[in-house]
């Protein structure tokens, strides 16, 4: 038997929105065989490397996965070393997509109801049009990767949207 709660609010309570301007998104597409060869390049970093703020993956309907990595670039001209020596593994990789791009997290009381705070942000967003590249959880934070500039509208939007508590008792 299988229970499933779901938590309802008129106006969702969070805890305040994090917002990630400019931040670089990487996409490379491998066969499942080459898992090995990115986890020997994750590894080893060197001192160039970026810290990723956010990593996932799905696959594709050829069976190939695509793992997202998102980052801070200072140096948005150069590819990050990690990703050259996974480029360099001859795993058969796909091309390296770089992608620059806005970024919201946040988290709230109830989010363990991922699916309906997910469809209440949803919802808030396509008021005002605000287009998604990615939608992400990960335990009760969800974080929405956008285009780049779309960042402070999707902001302005869901401030409107969800109740933030100005303090604690």
């Amino acid at each position: 038997m299988e229970t499933i709660a779901v938590y309802w609010e008129s106006k969702i309570r969070t805890y305040g929105f994090d917002l990630f301007e400019k931040l670089t998104l990487c996409q490379i597409t491998l066969p499942p065989g080459a898992m090995g060869a990115l986890g020997q390049a994750l590894r080893n970093p060197g001192d160039d490397d970026a810290v990723f703020r956010l990593v996932w993956a799905q696959t594709d309907n050829s069976g190939r996965l695509k793992f997202f990595f998102l980052y801070n670039d200072a140096h948005p001209n150069r590819l990050p070393s990690v990703m050259a020596r996974f480029q360099g593994s001859g795993s058969g990789i796909g091309p390296v997509v770089r992608t620059v791009v806005d970024a919201i997290s946040f988290q709230g009381p109830h989010f363990g109801d991922r699916h309906g705070i997910m469809d209440f942000t949803h919802n808030a967003l396509a008021h005002g049009q605000v287009p998604i590249l990615a939608a992400t959880c990960s335990v009760a934070t969800i974080y929405l990767v956008l285009p780049a500039g779309w960042g402070r509208d999707a902001l302005a939007q869901l401030s409107e949207a969800f109740e933030i508590p100005k303090s604690v008792k």
